[in-house]
């Protein structure tokens, strides 16, 4: 909610928003790889959404943020927060359903449809971002101290989810870490999948120099934290989660300066 509120302003989301084709189309087609990978590798069964939404979701604004401010300054961020709202819009909806389908799936064939899967989809996130966007598009502005309050608590979620992650780590002793398709197929989907599928589409979708290249390495940064904690809040395969997104956080030292060097 501060995000949209505070960054855009109805002019700057009607003018920038022909960008966001881009963003929901290359998302969409990492999504459809996933779901065909996953049944090319038979991925176990109580794995299958995580798997999945490591293919589509990336870290955007925790990892992504700082890193293109870096790269690229402050005139890459209109363009850092037009894939967040892609990449927010895409998790808390098909992302979370597929988490959520871990623990049911197979058990109870839950539809997306169905009151379980709506209120997980349907989360307080989600929600705010959404009366965030429709506030910012009719011009409405809370008062500042609001505002003020909303990010202290929203600043709390990104450390919470890296201490959760550290707790769940601690408990996963690293020689258990097992390198099978599981793992490595959701690392390929992450660092290479997802940038591939922005690089493929930027002939066709065209966008401007800067969003094509805050985009691409967007697409490239590490899973986002926050599906270790949806992961465990119901109750789906946490040390999976846990595991994958840690080691997506190391490589991503490396695969960050590979897609720049790309992209120069």
């Amino acid at each position: 909610f501060c995000n949209i509120q505070k960054d855009f302003t109805r002019e700057s989301l009607l003018a920038m928003a022909p960008d966001l084709v881009l963003p929901f189309a290359s998302i969409i087609a990492a999504y459809i790889v996933g779901r065909i990978v996953v049944k090319i590798l038979h991925i176990h069964k109580d794995r299958q959404g995580l798997f999945i939404v490591f293919f589509f979701i990336a870290n955007t604004i925790f990892i992504g943020l700082p890193v293109n401010l870096a790269l690229f300054g402050p005139q890459s961020i209109p363009s850092v927060l037009l894939y967040y709202m892609a990449n927010t819009v895409m998790f808390w909806t098909l992302g979370v359903y597929h988490i959520v389908n871990d623990t049911m799936a197979g058990k109870s064939g839950m539809s997306m449809l169905s009151l379980p899967a709506l209120k997980k989809v349907f989360s307080p996130p989600l929600l705010g971002f959404l009366v965030g966007l429709a506030m910012t598009l009719f011009d409405l502005r809370l008062p500042d101290f609001v505002i003020a309050s909303f990010q202290y608590v929203g600043n709390v979620a990104t450390p919470m989810a890296l201490i959760v992650i550290g707790i769940e780590m601690s408990t996963i002793p690293l020689t258990q870490i097992t390198w099978d398709r599981d793992v490595i197929g959701a690392l390929i989907g992450r660092f290479v999948v997802c940038p591939v599928c922005v690089l493929i589409l930027l002939p066709f979708i065209p966008v401007t120099d800067m969003s094509a290249k805050v985009f691409t390495m967007q697409a490239s940064m590490p899973a986002m934290t926050n599906m270790t904690i949806v992961a465990k809040s119901v109750g789906a395969d946490v040390e999976y989660s846990t595991a994958v997104s840690f080691i997506s956080i190391i490589l991503g030292m490396l695969v960050i300066p590979i897609y720049m060097f790309i992209i120069g």
